[in-house]
């Protein structure tokens, strides 16, 4: 069995006490609001959505419905959150499939983008954030010259994300852990993005989007 298929079944493990608990917090046949279902999230994801570093849950308070919803969707479908390596995106399918409706999906994004927005403190050391600067101008051309996101170009917001994560999911694109899935442009396209930053810069473009204010 190789390391990839045990550490798959790793997670699905933990997941399985994670996702019974969860269920556990609304009664059935009762239709839970944004915040009850949120419940599930803020194990990993903290009960302000501050994210946690240790379970690679970024800081999602705010983030737009829009984006928070397609992501639910996105993993439930299995065009993120496939590949054997992504340990984040297996923990992250497996809870978006207890979504049961789009109606339970709106509902919990809608929840998350009223959280209160906040920044948390740098963590990748090291970096030089004029040398993202200048590599984020071809990010920019979706994400905005502020970061501040392109629904209809389904680019998220980017300002004050967490270095650690931007860091993380750059270099999962690069590798194909990510962006890979066939019929999925919009990850083969940010696939392709993250191919323009060279390895050694992916740091400092995490720190210069990090430091944008939200």
């Amino acid at each position: 069995m190789s390391v990839s298929t045990l550490r798959l079944y790793a997670v699905l493990g933990l997941l399985g006490g994670a996702v019974a608990g969860a269920g556990c917090s609304v009664a059935q046949g009762a239709t839970a609001s944004g915040e009850q279902l949120y419940r599930a999230c803020a194990s990993c994801h903290g009960e302000a959505g501050a994210g946690d570093a240790t379970f690679g849950a970024p800081r999602i308070a705010a983030m737009p419905r829009w984006y928070v919803a397609s992501q639910l969707q996105r993993f439930k479908a299995g065009t993120r959150g496939r590949h054997f390596d992504d340990a984040e995106g297996l923990r992250m399918r497996a809870m978006a499939m207890q979504m049961g409706t789009q109606a339970e999906i709106d509902a919990v994004a809608s929840y998350v983008a009223s959280l209160p927005a906040g920044t948390s403190p740098a963590a990748v050391a090291g970096a030089d954030p004029a040398v993202g600067q200048t590599k984020f101008a071809v990010c920019a051309a979706c994400h905005g010259p502020k970061g501040e996101g392109n629904e209809a170009l389904n680019a998220p917001p980017l300002a004050g994300m967490d270095d650690w994560y931007v860091a993380r999911q750059l270099r999962k694109f690069q590798s194909g852990v990510r962006g890979a899935v066939k019929d999925d442009p919009i990850g083969a396209q940010m696939a392709g993005m993250a191919l323009t930053v060279q390895p050694a810069e992916v740091d400092s473009v995490a720190a210069y989007v990090h430091a944008l204010p939200r």
